[in-house]
């Protein structure tokens, strides 16, 4: 048997293909794709900015999908509907260094598998992941699930520096992520974030129906020089703008001995004057995928609607087929997410659990 998979063979070379189903390693759990985001470093892939460390590939790691076959030990799983950590380490590994000091997401390579970036991705009928690093999310909507992932790698970064009481936050851009974060600092820290967005950007609008303010560059510079701490700058600004020009920017707009949180991966080389950064003390905090701990906080906040994800979903594409279509999609100004819709749950297809089943 053969399944259907978006291979990507290189920069803007997207294929719909059959190719044979993954076999999963020992202890893991076969899963049917449900719903996959299309994120920044999937567009940065398929632009050819940035290089994956295995070509072809198949992508996707903003998953959601369904548990079909499963070790004895966790067939409790089977049938659910789950989300998939970004970093996949085997229950037998996790006891290396540095996992089993927290660190698992930075385990080397091949103890640590990377979805969609150098292990194949989610954008098939058929993944694999192992079952101590999926989170089950029964009761989301598929395509809101898709945002578990980005959104526990927002809650990473505030965790390594969080935001105080009385800070002044800029987030640039407003893409997913951007908005993401503005939302958490919001509704976690108590801050009234201003969005940095171009005058004539299509998705400005969007963070504004949301109730954030947003201004322009050069408006968040004078705002900057004339208000918070000192009127020096910004207490902590969050860099999301996905574009090489995004960190000068936000060094621009942090006060002396400020917080910069970096999240662009881009792949493109970064212009950035060094000099102000080191007059300024400037802090820099790049971070990356959450871990569990962020991935059960950011599925409570999605239940709860304490973060809104579905008004930041542009479109849905349904079918695999649509899926070549949906990158360029993806690729547009006005596109804040893409999601690619593969399967539909038992649950959608009129299948309800007996009382008492799982």
């Amino acid at each position: 048997m053969r399944m259907r998979a978006l291979v990507l063979h290189g920069p803007g070379d997207l294929r719909l293909e059959e190719v044979e189903p993954p076999r999963p390693p020992r202890g893991w759990l076969l899963l049917r794709s449900i719903a996959v985001g299309i994120c920044g470093t999937d567009k940065a892939f398929y632009r050819g900015s940035y290089r994956p460390p295995k070509l072809p590939l198949i992508p996707g790691h903003e998953a959601a999908g369904l548990v079909v076959a499963a070790p004895p030990e966790w067939r409790s799983l089977l049938g659910r509907l789950v989300v998939p950590e970004i970093n996949m380490v085997s229950p037998e590994d996790m006891w290396r260094e540095p996992c089993r000091s927290g660190l698992y997401i930075h385990c080397p390579a091949p103890v640590k598998k990377t979805l969609g970036i150098d292990h194949d991705g989610a954008l098939a009928e058929y993944f694999v992941a192992p079952p101590h690093l999926v989170h089950v999310v029964d009761g989301l909507e598929p395509e809101a699930a898709t945002a578990v992932e980005p959104l526990a790698a927002v809650l990473k970064a505030f965790r390594l520096a969080p935001p105080r009481p009385g800070d002044r936050v800029a987030v640039i851009g407003t893409g997913f992520i951007a908005l993401l974060a503005a939302q958490v600092l919001r509704s976690l820290y108590g801050t009234d974030p201003v969005v940095v967005a171009r005058k004539d950007s299509p998705k400005r609008r969007i963070a504004e129906q949301l109730g954030l303010r947003t201004l322009t560059r050069d408006e968040a510079v004078e705002e900057a020089r004339r208000s918070g701490r000192w009127g020096m700058g910004f207490d902590q600004v969050f860099e999301a703008t996905g574009t090489p020009e995004g960190l000068e920017t936000a060094v621009e707009l942090a006060r002396p001995r400020g917080v910069v949180h970096v999240k662009s991966t881009h792949g493109l080389p970064t212009p950035l004057d060094q000099t102000r950064l080191v007059v300024n003390e400037v802090q820099l905090v790049p971070s990356r995928c959450g871990t569990s701990r962020e991935f059960q906080h950011a599925i409570e906040l999605i239940r709860s609607g304490r973060v809104r994800v579905r008004e930041l979903i542009t479109k849905v594409y349904w079918g695999l087929e649509h899926g070549i279509e949906a990158f360029q999609a993806a690729l547009e100004r006005d596109a804040v997410k893409i999601v690619v819709r593969i399967a539909r749950t038992p649950r959608e297809l009129g299948w309800r659990p007996m009382r008492g089943s799982a």
